[in-house]
């Protein structure tokens, strides 16, 4: 009677072994996340919750939290072609740590450049930045363009030149590193420019007829 009962413990244990290794064998491994699919998900949740804003991926590198995971550098913008822009910049390690930002600076808002003044090496490194400062620093000039035309009809762009030839512009000086922001509304005769160094200080202006 022992031995018929050791047998069947025995049998009992291989073959809880034997079910054990075969659910091992054929478990599937969990699939890797790439970063398309990072990208995907955390831009669709970024967009569901800014619907008013432009999103732009500005980089995306491993995690060093875990593998398989993503740290992914996105620009939240809104009202990004009026004078005063609103610029975030947050930063994202998905799915280590889902999608709560993990970054989250504050750049523009209100008309304001955050930590400007109080950085004096500060490089202008956004558009959104070279905009706000240039309203805000050209004094009553891009000021009393937005007002005459009004804020509505007028947009805004700033482009980055490293090298700026004197030829291009009214100012008839050649420039390096400069920003060269535009005012243009929709109701007037001519585009005001504000020529911009990376420190946020102004160097020129002019018009242009349209």
């Amino acid at each position: 009677m022992d031995l018929l009962v050791k047998t069947t413990v025995v049998a009992v244990i291989l073959a809880v072994v034997a079910v054990a290794a075969i659910a091992l064998a054929y478990h599937p491994q969990k699939a890797q996340l790439t970063q398309g699919a990072a990208e995907q998900t955390v831009m669709s949740d970024l967009k569901a919750n800014n619907p008013n804003a432009s999103i732009q991926i500005v980089n995306v590198s491993p995690s060093r939290l875990e593998n398989d995971s993503w740290q992914i550098i996105v620009s939240i913008t809104y009202n990004a072609t009026k004078p005063c822009p609103t610029l975030f910049i947050e930063g994202f390690d998905y799915p280590a740590t889902g999608l709560s930002p993990t970054v989250d600076n504050l750049y523009t808002r209100n008309c304001t450049v955050y930590g400007i003044s109080t950085a004096p090496s500060y490089v202008i490194s956004s558009p959104e930045i070279a905009i706000v400062e240039s309203y805000e620093a050209s004094g009553v000039a891009a000021k009393g363009y937005v007002s005459e035309w009004g804020y509505a009809n007028t947009n805004v762009n700033a482009t980055f030149h490293p090298e700026l030839n004197a030829s291009v512009t009214p100012m008839n000086r050649s420039f390096a590193n400069i920003w060269l922001v535009n005012y243009s509304a929709s109701n007037a005769g001519y585009d005001y420019y504000v020529a911009l160094s990376q420190s946020g200080s102004i160097v020129g202006n002019y018009t242009l007829k349209k």
